[in-house]
């Protein structure tokens, strides 16, 4: 896979130390807004060393070919990070699947962006790990990340009870699927 990527709206780059600071803005900008769908995070997250320490992280694991982070960048505008997609290779390798994520700015969704960029790489990371399956891991009231991901052709599984915690709750997430070919 290439470090770097283009469409037709946007450029899709592993993250490095160069735009850090860029990743940092875009989280503290949209901080508020992710944390009714992360797991609550601490003052530390959202500092120039831990992002630094992050996408140092992110590059190791995709030079390891285990998963990957693009971080997405409007074509006219490439001082600003608007989002991110994601895909992590699932721990049993023989499974050959991996989990999706992805995240948009407040200021940028409804635009397409998120689908633009996940319908792009999806086929690019199929071949490039040798996957047959995607999975997608969503809360409940999650209305438009679900819309995103049947978009995508993902179909629904099933609920997973108590699967993470958010806060002192632990909250339960509706799995989808997407099959490849």
């Amino acid at each position: 896979m290439h470090l770097r990527y283009e469409t037709e709206h946007l450029i899709l780059a592993i993250g490095n130390e160069a735009f850090a600071d860029k990743i940092n803005e875009y989280l503290i900008r949209n901080r508020e807004d992710f944390s009714k769908w992360d797991m609550k995070l601490n003052d530390s997250y959202f500092t120039m060393d831990y992002q630094i320490r992050a996408v140092q992280a992110e590059q190791r694991i995709f030079m390891k070919a285990e998963g990957a982070r693009y971080y997405l960048f409007l074509k006219n505008d490439l001082h600003r990070v608007i989002g991110n997609v994601s895909f992590a290779l699932t721990d049993n390798k023989d499974e050959h699947s991996c989990i999706i994520g992805y995240k948009t700015d407040a200021a940028e969704r409804g635009k397409g962006y998120a689908y633009e960029a996940a319908s792009f790489m999806i086929p690019i990371v199929a071949k490039e790990y040798g996957l047959k399956r995607f999975q997608a891991e969503i809360l409940p009231e999650n209305l438009p990340s679900k819309a995103l991901i049947e978009k995508l052709g993902f179909r629904f599984e099933q609920v997973i009870r108590n699967a993470h915690e958010f806060g002192t709750m632990s909250r339960d997430i509706l799995l989808y699927v997407l099959e490849v070919k």
